[in-house]
């Protein structure tokens, strides 16, 4: 495997669902601000990509000693050693300063929120499995950012609906990880690491489902309030 094959796996290029995960939100905010231009989605296109890329990064330096243990892991770049840490560290600055760059291409709001909020949230993330019982609820917040940072680059700010869209947000993205996180239950247990799966052990479909329920109440209740029927077709 080449480096730059090394690098482009590193940042899950070929595994594009987290992407899109991460992009969807942000097209919501930008739909709900009525300021959708080129401008507007073509920053919120690329941070998507950047901080989903820098993300996988950070959560892969993070894990290295955790990630060559778990069996859907263990060939990442970091964990199979096709990458050492150093270089690593490297690219993860680059893509910093690159997601930086792009963020000062924004209004001052956007750029104080993002720095004091979102930032913090994003590199102290890949650490929260160690220490709190639900990671996926750390997650659930930092990832449905995306977001409010949508909206308020586009609008300028937040009020208190974009709060409460948000807040369904993270229910989604707790319901979907908590999912995922079932197929790493016995790798999570062997290393002493913290999921929603082992917390709620044999509760946790439900519990998905309840989450599930939870966004789409807060969705639907959005949409309704707004008449926006663009977001309604894209909820269906």
């Amino acid at each position: 495997m080449t480096k730059l094959n090394s690098y482009l796996h590193l940042i899950r290029f070929f595994n594009p669902i987290g992407f899109w995960l991460l992009f969807w939100p942000g097209v919501w905010g930008l739909l709900i601000s009525n300021n959708l231009n080129v401008e507007n989605f073509t920053i919120v296109l690329l941070g998507s990509f950047l901080t989903r890329s820098l993300g996988c990064a950070i959560n892969d330096f993070a894990d290295k000693d955790f990630d060559k243990d778990v069996e859907r892991t263990k060939t990442r770049p970091l964990a199979s050693e096709q990458l050492t840490r150093t270089e690593a560290f490297v690219f993860i600055i680059a893509m910093a300063l690159s997601s930086i760059y792009l963020l000062l291409q924004t209004n001052a709001y956007t750029i104080k929120f993002v720095s004091v909020i979102a930032i913090p949230m994003i590199i102290i993330y890949p650490f929260m499995k160690r220490f709190i019982a639900v990671p996926q609820l750390f997650l659930g917040l930092t990832f449905g950012l995306s977001l409010p940072v949508s909206y308020s680059i586009a609008a300028g700010g937040l009020n208190l609906e974009i709060i409460f869209l948000y807040i369904g947000c993270v229910f989604w993205i707790m319901a979907y990880d908590s999912y995922y996180a079932l197929c790493d239950v016995h790798d999570d247990k062997k290393l002493s690491l913290n999921s929603s799966a082992i917390f709620f052990g044999t509760d946790t479909q439900r519990v998905t489902v309840l989450f599930s329920s939870l966004f789409a109440i807060s969705y639907l209740i959005f949409t309704i309030k707004n008449a926006s029927l663009i977001l309604f077709v894209g909820f269906l």
